[in-house]
């Protein structure tokens, strides 16, 4: 609970929630919000979120759905251990695995590879237990709904299962059924084949091939050591092969062995931007095999205690480090008002609608570094009449950081558009309603050549002031709601 409450939230989790927002308001995944993920989490979760309505803390409730994914995982570890080893085994695995940080840390926070690993324990402990094929399948079909990862587990489970076969005599591999194969196909089309019809009948089934398929792949096109990541996978591949001729396991520990081998090797060799959150499948597995492998109490409290030195270092102390996003959050919603636009990084303010489609991930900014995605920020926040931004910061591409720059001030974890006035002259980038203020409120003064009354509606372009010097034109409603670029709220909540 207290890395629940005081662990930063990562920018993948406020995308997410942005995904699953979209949803509660009628927007279509991949149409009207951006998105490079499968669809399930955001949809499943999308009701949740609703319950909530806008809050700054949502984050933080958002959070509770996944420690239930975060005990599914935990308990299918236990089980799974169990069969394989014994008890003690199965209980050691679960405290190693639940203190180990990157497992740990990740579990907590709302993102899709929580359910997604959820989804693959059970299906493994469906493997364990000999439950039907047609439910296995089943569990990895909402898997792949959920991560595009999940074919890599699939060509790993696949690739363990061939190498057994090939290690039998032949006379065993000839009486082996084909009919568990087409039960299990069967089980797992289910979930991709609905969820498939769906976008096909809401006209988005383009948008969804290009973002979860086209997008990604085009990281390839982008990436200059694509050649070195595979030619490691192909050594590894083959590392795997040695290993797993060499071992004379009993069946279940070999095919999961080889499996975490066989996904390790294939995640290198494909998936070209790789964390510790891609290994969460095998993280519960290693989990096992080190319990296994740790016979003594004294080594496996060892083991404890380094973890918790490192738990203690990854989660920086378990300092409280999430203000800041409620800040934001909190003026985010005073500043705009529902269905106004707000342009930000990933979609970190949630509630707004994004006038530019694509989230400056690093997939993104990669590729519009090398010209395959065009920067239409200024055209897009022109075009939509887009009044607040979200503050300066190296995901912003180089020509829509220097626009927003000069025609935004800031107010804090958000800017408001604007000018600050410098030798009576000003710009205005997006037309609409503006005031001029000074520390003391509304300033008094000449407004291209009238008296300044009050809130005026300015065109795009360069205007006149004359008057006290130190003045900043704001985005009337802004000011009608609180804020001033001379009186930052930066520590409000």
């Amino acid at each position: 609970m207290l890395a629940l409450l005081r662990y930063r939230f990562d920018s993948d989790e406020q995308q997410h929630l942005h995904v699953a927002w979209g949803w509660t308001v009628g927007k279509i995944q991949y149409r009207d919000v951006f998105d490079n993920h499968a669809p399930l989490f955001h949809m499943i979760t999308a009701p949740i979120l609703a319950l909530f309505g806008e809050r700054s803390d949502i984050l933080f409730w958002m959070r509770l759905p996944m420690l239930a994914l975060f005990a599914i995982v935990l308990w299918a570890t236990w089980d799974i251990a169990k069969r394989l080893y014994d008890a003690r085994v199965a209980a050691w695995a679960v405290v190693l695995l639940a203190l180990f940080p990157p497992f740990f840390l990740k579990s907590l926070e709302y993102r899709t590879d929580n359910l997604w690993n959820a989804f693959w324990m059970l299906a493994v402990l469906g493997i364990v237990r000999g439950w039907r094929p047609f439910a296995i399948g089943f569990l990895l079909g909402c898997a792949l709904a959920v991560s595009l990862k999940t074919p890599l587990l699939l060509i790993s489970l696949g690739a363990a299962f061939g190498m057994w076969r090939g290690l039998q005599p032949a006379e065993e591999r000839r009486r082996a059924e084909a009919r568990p194969t087409f039960e299990g196909i069967a089980g797992f089309a289910i979930v991709p084949a609905a969820l498939s019809l769906y976008f096909i009948s809401a006209g988005v089934w383009d948008e969804l091939v290009y973002c979860n398929f086209t997008f990604n792949s085009n990281l390839a096109k982008a990436q200059d050591n694509a050649w070195l990541l595979r030619s490691l996978a192909i050594l590894g591949a083959a590392g795997v092969v040695y290993m797993a001729r060499k071992s004379d396991a009993p069946r279940l520990r070999w095919l999961l062995a080889v499996t975490c081998g066989a996904f390790t090797v294939t995640l290198a060799g494909v998936w070209l931007l790789i964390s510790p959150r891609d290994f969460l499948p095998i993280f519960p597995l290693l989990a096992i095999f080190a319990a296994a492998a740790m016979p003594h109490v004294r080594e496996l409290v060892i083991a404890i205690a380094v973890l918790l030195v490192a738990l203690f270092y990854y989660a920086d102390r378990f300092e409280k480090n999430t203000d800041w996003h409620y800040t934001m959050m909190d003026q985010a919603l005073r500043l705009t008002r529902p269905g106004e636009p707000l342009m930000d990084h990933k979609g970190e303010t949630i509630y707004r609608h994004r006038p530019f489609y694509y989230a400056f991930e690093l997939i993104t900014r990669t590729q519009m570094a090398k010209g395959l995605i065009p920067d239409t920020v200024a055209a897009d926040v022109v075009r939509s009449r887009t009044y607040v931004v979200q503050a300066d910061g190296p995901p912003w591409p180089p020509a829509s950081r220097a626009w927003l720059s000069a025609h935004f001030v800031n107010l804090g974890r958000l800017r408001a558009a604007g000018q600050w006035v410098k030798g009576g002259t000003f710009t205005i980038g997006v037309p609409g309603e503006y005031v001029v203020l000074d520390a003391n409120g509304e300033a008094r003064g000449t407004l291209d050549g009238t008296p300044y009354t009050g809130a005026r509606v300015l065109a795009a372009g360069p205007h006149r002031w004359v008057g006290k010097e130190e003045v900043c034109v704001l985005w009337a409603p802004a000011w009608r709601r609180g804020h001033s670029p001379f009186h930052l709220r930066d520590l409000d909540f």
